[in-house]
């Protein structure tokens, strides 16, 4: 296969560059090494072996954007997707829990009051993307094994239902956090020491951490005048939010789990019903009872998490790439996704920087 341009990654920032090029006329192909399109975007019905995007979803990966984020809050518009966004529940109290199990109520300052969600969840938002999209430019379970440049041209060699298969192209964008594209990628010519280690610097956002949601037939918190605002130091949620829909269509809880990835690993069910023990310790027994359970570990994921990433962030990375091509391929190839993002500005790790990386790699397309 040949093409102009060659998208490795199919999550928001990947799909967001195809979209561009399509608009413009770009030959592009998409290639993702999952099952399923959106990366780290990955939302859920009430029955997770589907997933409509017209019905109320929970995001297991990314929920949150901001009003003053011009980039996501246009792309929304532009898919005709506005009437779905809603404010985050911030009605009623905070809760904090100290390491004891001792709860205080009335903290200010641990709500995320302003921030939008997407009805559906933010897979809406890649749904409508890919949607945009000719499925013969999209290619999941394609595991890309060596990206080589000699010569003006670009040959990557990826893996498909246990068939190697190449792809030749003039430009590869590399949609993907860069820790996991070397671990995983062969580059010819290799990229110097120094340039390794700088790449190997850029944190995976969320690469460390886990969420639980809990899904309820009633929001009982609300009800008892809490908003689900909980900041925990026993947990094993550390920090809790309200992730229901907006029309009562769901109502769920969702928290991200404060145990370190090391201390994670084979206790999924137990973390489980530890987590539903601590929403009962404390919003009330009510919580006991939940329609279903979900437990996300991005850590243990291969397309988003390496060795480097097995540990939890506990503050925004301030992540520098320095530049987002390489001078020894001729500039031919170009660093996206959300990692890429400008850190000055603090998009990184955020979806606005998956929107602002994929724009900054569109307009070096030739």
């Amino acid at each position: 296969m040949q093409t102009e341009v060659l998208i490795i990654g199919g999550g928001l920032s990947g799909l967001h560059t195809a979209y561009e090029c399509h608009k413009r006329g770009i030959k592009y192909l998409l290639l993702e090494a999952r099952d399923r399109l959106g990366g780290r975007v990955l939302s859920l019905n009430k029955d997770e072996q589907s997933y409509d995007s017209r019905q109320a979803g929970v995001d297991l990966g990314p929920s949150w954007f901001w009003p003053q984020q011009q980039r996501i809050n246009s792309l929304i518009s532009e898919l005709d997707l506005k009437n779905d966004v809603f404010f985050q529940n911030c009605n009623g109290d905070a809760l904090y829990e100290d390491n004891q199990g001792n709860i205080q109520r009335g903290i200010d300052g641990i709500s995320m009051a302003g921030a939008y969600r997407l009805r559906g969840g933010i897979r809406q938002l890649t749904n409508a993307l890919s949607s945009q999209l000719s499925r013969e430019t999209l290619f999941t379970n394609a595991v890309v094994k060596s990206v080589n440049y000699a010569d003006g041209e670009i040959t990557t060699m990826y893996e498909t239902n246990n068939s190697i298969k190449h792809i030749l192209s003039k430009q590869v964008v590399m949609a993907l956090p860069p820790r996991v594209a070397l671990q995983q990628i062969n580059f010819e010519p290799a990229f110097t020491e120094s340039r390794t280690h700088e790449l190997n610097q850029i944190a995976t956002w969320m690469a460390g951490h886990a969420k639980v949601v809990c899904i309820y037939k009633l929001r009982f918190w609300q009800d008892n005048g809490y908003s689900g605002d909980v900041i925990s130091h026993r947990g094993p949620l550390q920090e809790i939010h309200d992730a229901s829909s907006e029309d009562g269509g769901l109502n769920a809880l969702f928290g991200f789990v404060g145990v370190p990835p090391v201390h994670r690993k084979h206790r999924q069910d137990e973390l489980k019903k530890m987590a539903v023990a601590q929403l009962a310790r404390i919003f009330g027994d009510q919580a006991l009872e939940p329609l279903a359970v979900y437990f996300q570990d991005w850590s243990t994921e291969p397309c988003t998490s390496t060795q480097l990433d097995q540990e939890i962030q506990r503050f925004h990375p301030a992540n520098n790439i320095g530049s987002v091509t390489e001078q020894s391929w001729d500039n031919r190839l170009i660093w996206s996704g959300t990692e890429a993002a400008n850190y000055s500005l603090q998009n990184n790790g955020l979806l606005e920087g998956a929107l602002e990386a994929s724009m900054n790699a569109v307009s070096m397309l030739k």
